[in-house]
């Protein structure tokens, strides 16, 4: 799960591609697996958020290298910048989404389009209603820039839970992405898939862990860890 690339990393991102090529074989994230391997390890390249940069200084490289991406796209801030971040330090603060004109160019030159929601905000925080209305517009909108069937959405943050899952289904979508890796049995047709957060900062050994699956022990952290403050909060 990456974010933006800048120009400066252009050369950091391509060699992390290649060392994926080297030990996986890179597919889309709807990947059904029904062409699946043995013993073979799949990774899809993924982008949140659908800036600009990515399309300048990461689509070429993946088109060079023969590999497919999946862009992930809050509707409401097409064309503009994330308004989503108020921080003007944060990384991306500066960064422009795409156009629905560049959307249809990622299209065209064979990435894949998923929703991330309209305007970016975590579902679990939402009423229902505003869950369900962040589901159904976003694939609306898509559907109608790019004129085929949205069916993936990556949850803003990573946020979820059964109820916004279950929205989602209904919602018409029939993978679901997190932000964080699963524990599972590795069966890729499953309808809620994990993924690791990787940029191109990231050192080379922990960039290769990463693809490894050598983060899948990672909820498992999380969920002990807010085990220990729940504990704590009782005592201070």
């Amino acid at each position: 799960m990456y974010h933006s690339v800048k120009r400066h990393e252009r050369e950091r991102f391509a060699r992390q591609m290649d060392h994926l090529v080297r030990v996986a074989r890179p597919v889309y994230a709807d990947f059904d697996g029904v062409q699946a391997a043995d013993g073979s390890r799949y990774v899809a390249v993924t982008f949140d958020d659908a800036y600009q940069s990515v399309l300048e200084n990461a689509l070429p490289i993946l088109q060079q290298r023969s590999i497919p991406g999946t862009f992930f796209v809050p509707t409401k801030y097409l064309g503009s910048r994330p308004g989503w971040i108020t921080n003007e330090r944060h990384r991306n603060a500066g960064e422009r989404l795409l156009t629905m004109d560049e959307l249809r160019d990622v299209q065209k030159s064979g990435g894949l389009i998923g929703s991330h929601g309209v305007s970016h905000r975590s579902l679990t925080e939402l009423s229902g209603a505003e869950a369900f209305a962040e589901l159904t517009e976003s694939r609306q909108v898509l559907q109608e820039i790019l004129g085929q069937k949205v069916g993936m959405f990556a949850l803003p943050y990573g946020s979820s839970n059964p109820d916004v899952l279950r929205m989602a289904a209904r919602a018409g979508y029939e993978r679901v992405f997190l932000g964080v890796p699963l524990r599972s049995s590795g069966n890729i047709e499953e309808h809620v898939v994990g993924r690791i957060d990787v940029s191109p900062t990231d050192w080379p050994l922990e960039y290769r862990l990463k693809v490894r699956g050598a983060y899948q022990w990672l909820p498992l952290a999380i969920a002990a860890k807010r085990r220990i403050v729940a504990v704590l909060r009782q005592f201070f």
